[in-house]
């Protein structure tokens, strides 16, 4: 069977018009559908990728194009923030080809599943959690008209009504799943991406080591991947790191995992390969501050690793407290201090606007920051997710736009109690100005400046920033 899997269009100007973004925007390689194809392919489906976010493609170019496969079956993928296009995108390819089976997968569908299956009727097929042993099983089941309620994990339609089968459990050997198909993809560097404060380089590509997380966040919606950590060997690792070095010219790596470092032995065993065979790499990943020890981050320095991410959400222990993150002040400033002093360079993310947030606990977050020894200041809005712990009653704790297209991270959709939105964006705005416009912040990026590209991604990075601070004051002024 041909089937054709689509990352659906999305307006980015449109998602994230409060922000600046030209030229500094991020776009990722679709890494669940690369596992997908290759699981596909490997069990003699034909699979094609269209990436119609990556590549800027309007929703009449990206049917033309899919259509033009000739699929037996059509697979969308969505998160939150791109549903309204995957919904779109659906409803207008069956308008053309109605008897084209159509699947939608990923977090939306498997936070809301009924609810999504409702709102599209057009949707044939809902598949729920990972995906990529349902899928084949799907495959199989609409190629020989079989029974699909014998297909673990998904939502069908029979007669009137809507199905839900058993609940697939997760795949605890990851390893049995294909390298990821990237030689589907059009270029893993043309349009493709990474973060400029998340990478030294143009021949950057994610890499997604394991899956689940142990955390219980209140804002996080885990569902599709769980809680227990589930990783692929270090053997696998390693080998996707030696194709994307040897196939693609790839050099710098973002590791993607929710904590690189949840399999701490493992990330050591892949540290200590990666100086054996000499890689010439950088790579960045994300941890928690309570995971991270002297040892392990001197060794992930040996190893290339240049930067870690952490998410301390918050410069108040009231506020980490009532977000469930089961960390404290005190071990954010000793995991920042050690990673200093390995030699790695610290970049930590901050959410505003949580319930029980307050103007004391943000000006309180902003002192912290200033405060630790922090090289990249991230920080977004509160936005409560589908599938989160808070989503269901998120209205108990202040005003809530569920407007779908709102939920992105960098737009105010969520207000607390006792705050509005022209004062969660003021504080956002001068967290970043008294961040980024100190001498040390300053004179620390101007000295990492080695090459011409380095110059020409910080001038693109600092030119949409300064943009977005004055279009945030401008606002806060108009209120």
């Amino acid at each position: 069977m041909k089937i054709a899997l689509v990352v659906p269009p999305l307006d980015r100007g449109h998602l994230y018009k409060e922000w600046d973004l030209s030229g500094v925007d991020s776009v990722s390689p679709p890494m669940g559908l690369l596992f997908l194809a290759g699981m596909i392919r490997e069990h003699s489906g034909i699979p094609t990728i269209h990436d119609a976010y990556a590549r800027r493609m309007t929703l009449e170019q990206t049917i033309k194009e899919v259509l033009g496969t000739d699929p037996d079956v059509i697979g969308v993928t969505c998160m939150t923030p791109s549903y309204p296009g995957a919904k779109m995108f659906i409803q207008q390819i069956k308008k053309i080809s109605p008897k084209i089976p159509v699947v939608l997968g990923g977090p939306h569908i498997t936070a809301l599943g009924e609810e999504v299956m409702e709102d599209i009727t057009e949707l044939d097929f809902g598949v729920l959690r990972e995906g990529e042993i349902t899928i084949v099983e799907l495959l199989e089941k609409i190629s020989n008209n079989g029974d699909l309620s014998k297909v673990d994990g998904i939502l069908y339609r029979s007669g009137a009504g809507i199905v839900r089968t058993k609940e697939r459990a997760f795949i605890d050997n990851l390893d049995v799943l294909p390298f990821p198909a990237w030689d589907l993809l059009p270029s893993l560097t043309e349009h493709y991406r990474m973060s400029i404060i998340g990478t030294k380089g143009s021949r950057a590509t994610t890499l997604l080591t394991s899956r689940g997380c142990p955390g219980r966040c209140a804002f996080c919606d885990v569902g599709g991947v769980g809680r227990r950590i589930r990783g692929f060997s270090a053997e696998y690792v390693l080998k996707m790191i030696e194709i994307l070095i040897n196939d693609y010219g790839i050099n710098d790596f973002l590791v993607y995992d929710d904590n690189f470092l949840s399999l701490k032995s493992r990330a050591k065993q892949i540290c200590e390969e990666i100086i054996r065979k000499r890689w010439n790499i950088h790579w960045s990943c994300e941890a928690r501050v309570d995971m991270v020890d002297p040892e392990t981050l001197t060794l992930m320095k040996k190893a290339g690793c240049w930067q870690i991410e952490y998410g301390i959400e918050s410069g108040s222990q009231k506020m980490l407290d009532l977000m469930r993150k089961k960390i404290t002040l005190e071990q954010v400033e000793k995991a920042l201090r050690w990673t200093k002093e390995a030699g790695i360079e610290t970049r930590g993310n901050f959410i505003f606007g949580f319930p029980g947030e307050t103007k004391e606990t943000l000006e309180e977050t902003i002192r912290f920051a200033l405060k630790i020894d922090l090289d990249y200041f991230q920080q977004t809005f509160m936005t409560p997710y589908p599938g989160s712990a808070v989503y269901s009653e998120i209205e108990k704790y202040g005003s809530f736009d569920r407007n779908i297209e709102k939920m992105n991270n960098l737009t105010v959709n969520f207000i607390p109690a006792g705050l509005t939105a022209e004062e969660l964006k003021y504080y956002s705005s001068e967290a970043f100005r008294k961040f980024y416009f100190r001498p040390r912040i300053i004179f620390h990026h101007l000295g990492k400046l080695r090459t011409y590209e380095d110059i020409q991604r910080l001038f693109i990075a600092f030119t949409a920033f300064l943009k977005t601070i004055i279009k945030m004051a401008f606002l806060k002024k108009q209120s």
